[in-house]
């Protein structure tokens, strides 16, 4: 199965562990389950599970993302069972490694594929998504070192604090800026600013990267077709 889903598909099924991820948090959140914390625990366990068999560049970090996904899916365990923040520093910047590292396959995937097609359409969305998804990480990092440097967020466990931050980083990535949560801290405002110019960033690059890829592609399939009178 590892090898269908990374020829054919793979950036389905990561697409789809990452959309579970967030609509299962704002789920737990708006319906405030007693058991939030475990449940975003196990939801984080799958979209890690996940992003290890559909993101591994012919195998040559399988290893280390196995070894990266054991560490994150221990840690996870243990917060459920202890239900304390003790792990969660921990918590934050192992998945927020684990992710960031997963970006940067999905980049190479992506971009250097030489060819556009569906696959790599959903993988340029994988990496928008994973984007927001880590800066929320990167925000929770600060929010744990730093109380107060958000304001507008619930106080408790970071789990409690996921989903705030995930919709504030989507809103900063896109620059809507809605004004509900704010940064109240210097670090949290350079954070913020630097998300808003790396979605911006992102964008131009990608669909300049897109277009390029898709009209050499057209280039070298009409001169494969209609080769030079010198190659004749």
């Amino acid at each position: 199965m590892p090898k269908l889903i990374q020829q054919r598909d793979n950036f389905s099924w990561l697409l789809g562990a990452l959309i579970f991820l967030l609509f299962s948090n704002a789920l737990f959140t708006q319906l405030g389950f007693h058991q939030g914390q475990r449940l975003v625990n196990l939801t984080l366990m799958v979209t890690v599970v996940i992003a290890v068999w559909s993101v591994n560049e012919g195998g040559r970090w399988l290893n280390w993302k196995l070894g990266m996904s054991f560490i994150i899916i221990s840690l996870m365990i243990g917060d459920s069972i202890m239900e304390e923040n003790t792990l969660a520093i921990y918590q934050l910047a192992s998945v927020f490694l684990f992710l960031s590292f997963t970006l940067y396959l999905c980049w190479i995937q992506v971009m250097f594929s030489g060819k556009v097609d569906g696959n790599t359409i959903v993988g340029s969305i994988c990496i928008y998504t994973l984007l927001a998804v880590i800066w929320a990480f990167a925000y929770l990092i600060v929010e744990m070192l730093s109380p107060g440097s958000f304001t507008g967020l619930e106080s408790g466990l970071w789990q409690e604090n996921l989903e705030g931050l995930v919709y504030y980083s989507f809103v900063t990535l896109t620059t809507l800026g809605y004004g509900d949560i704010t940064p109240a801290q210097p670090l949290a405002r350079f954070m913020a600013y630097m998300e808003a110019i790396t979605g911006i960033f992102y964008t131009t690059v990608l669909v300049a990267s897109l277009i390029g890829m898709r009209m050499a592609h057209h280039s070298s399939h009409a001169h494969d077709q209609h080769p030079s009178e010198n190659e004749k």
